[in-house]
């Protein structure tokens, strides 16, 4: 709300002055060629102030509800257009009363007994003149309700894209895990114990824009000893830890689908083993690059990914626009991911 009033405020300084600069040459008349600087600087202050009331009146009673309209399509057009009518009517009856009884007999020494108050010309004349205030705010509060709008339905579809990944990544995980209680292991508790701590995360801590990169690394390392303890020797994991982030932030769970695809897709039945290989560096320039190369299967070679990449991919264009870089390949039997993050 203060960034508003102050924006309007901006405006109205900014308009006032364009009023000034085109007021004060017609006070400049042969009669008031004697007058002061200063009286004639008060007489135009007393025009702008005048009309006030009536530029006020057109531009806040109707414009907003044209600009709601036209951006969240509230209301209906008929309604619209009738509030808009009034606020126009009011503002010119306001603009010849300022004019009738204000400035014509005390600035400009005109009587009014030769003024039509109700002519339709001058109403037009006025019209015309409080169409320019109505004009500028008008385009500005569009620019800015949309811009708003667009970042609420930005907003919107990343909070739903996130929504989305957790159930989708909980399907994936418990799917992992029933091999485990399916043949009674007892890795199937631990397992599932770290996988309600990595909901948890999901659930709770990732509802910010931004976190601790060391904890999306911790959750990062427990989804990898879930995998762990599903494949046990079958599993050829290889890993570079970053041992100091430097309290970068990074978008919450944003790793885990990239790591799901991995295991999800990377196991081999020639082979009867999954081979992974993570490579996480972070530079100077606070570029965060992450490697995933994993084993890809015949079975799924022509699989490149599921809902979670989706997402993730639009999470991207959303959260990290013009500071990110996504690149999936295949080589030589392999299936490789490679994320670049411009992290703060």
């Amino acid at each position: 709300m203060k960034a508003v009033f102050k924006r309007d405020l901006v405006l109205w300084l900014i308009y006032s002055v364009y009023l000034f600069v085109l007021i004060l040459p017609n006070l400049i008349m042969p009669k008031d060629t004697n007058l002061p600087w200063s009286v004639k600087v008060v007489h135009v202050l007393c025009i702008i102030i005048s009309l006030y009331p009536s530029k006020l009146v057109s531009v806040y009673v109707g414009v907003p509800t044209l600009i709601k309209k036209i951006v969240y399509n509230e209301g209906y057009w008929s309604s619209t257009i009738i509030k808009l009518g009034i606020s126009i009517i009011l503002g010119v009856i306001l603009y010849r009363t300022a004019l009738y009884f204000i400035i014509y007999p005390y600035i400009y020494h005109m009587s009014t007994k030769s003024q039509d108050f109700f002519s339709i010309g001058r109403f037009l004349s006025n019209f015309a003149d409080l169409t320019v205030p109505m004009l500028l705010f008008g385009a500005i509060w569009l620019y800015d309700t949309r811009l708003k709008a667009d970042q609420e339905k930005a907003a919107l579809e990343l909070q739903f894209l996130k929504n989305q990944t957790s159930p989708h990544f909980l399907f994936n995980a418990l799917n992992s895990i029933f091999g485990l209680v399916r043949k009674n292991d007892e890795q199937a508790a631990p397992a599932l114990m770290k996988l309600s701590g990595i909901l948890r995360y999901l659930l709770y801590e990732s509802v910010v824009s931004k976190i601790a990169l060391s904890k999306e690394l911790l959750v990062v390392n427990e989804y990898l000893d879930i995998q762990k303890l599903r494949f046990g020797k079958t599993l050829q994991l290889s890993m570079t830890t970053l041992n100091d982030t430097n309290d970068l932030m990074i978008s919450p769970g944003l790793i885990l689908p990239l790591l799901e695809n991995a295991f999800k897709f990377g196991f081999s039945d020639q082979l009867q083993c999954i081979i992974v290989d993570i490579q996480m560096t972070v530079n100077t320039g606070k570029q965060f690059m992450l490697t995933i190369k994993n084993h890809m299967s015949e079975a799924n070679s022509s699989v490149i990914g599921g809902l979670g990449l989706k997402n993730l991919t639009r999470r991207l264009q959303l959260e990290y626009p013009n500071a990110h870089k996504y690149d999936v390949n295949s080589e030589n039997g392999y299936y490789i991911v490679q994320l670049k993050l411009s992290l703060i």
